[in-house]
């Protein structure tokens, strides 16, 4: 599995659950890109003007790749305040999710690569009330996705991860195929 670039979008489904990663990246079992995606989208287009708001916008919808981390991603915004370069992600919400949290650090680790200088913290931005939430990016958040980037490796190669349940699993596709395992 050397060599293979897993997307960011596949590592926030680990973040989210370990068993959707394996679900989708190991068996093949995929779901169709729906309403999510579509909200997601629109909640984008919306907050640009709020964006500009506080931030000076960079670009937009910006493709980053680490091949020193074997990861590729599009993230939603890249922005500017002052010295300090941060990729922004827009979701449709009122909170932010802990799997959120480790997928800005993974952008704000892939923009790191790609400008060649440290970058401290991302925004994400949820939409209900258009709150936007700066997430450090320290020390442990960078050993965690990192630790987490193994781990889907691992699973690509067979590994299978321990089921869990949680509040989330409500709203997954693959709930019923869990309650199996």
């Amino acid at each position: 599995m050397e060599g293979v670039l897993l997307s960011v979008r596949e590592i926030e489904e680990y973040f989210f659950c370990p068993l959707l990663f394996y679900y989708k990246n190991y068996l093949g079992i995929d779901t169709q890109e729906g309403f999510w995606a579509y909200l997601g989208k629109r909640a984008q287009e919306e907050a640009e003007e709020e964006i500009r708001k506080r931030f000076e916008i960079l670009g937009k919808e910006v493709e980053l790749r680490s091949d020193r981390l074997g990861v590729v991603g599009k993230v939603d915004f890249i922005v500017g305040r002052g010295r300090e370069i941060m990729p922004l992600e827009v979701k449709f919400s009122g909170r932010l999710r802990p799997w959120w949290k480790y997928s800005i650090s993974l952008y704000a680790m892939l923009l790191e690569d790609s400008i060649g200088r440290p970058v401290k913290s991302g925004v994400v931005l949820v939409t209900r009330g258009m709150r936007f939430i700066e997430v450090r990016v320290g020390d442990s958040e960078r050993r965690f996705v990192l630790g987490a980037i193994e781990k889907c490796r691992r699973i690509m190669e067979g590994e299978i991860p321990r089921a869990y349940r949680s509040r989330s699993c409500e709203n997954c596709d693959f709930k019923n195929r869990c309650l199996e395992i």
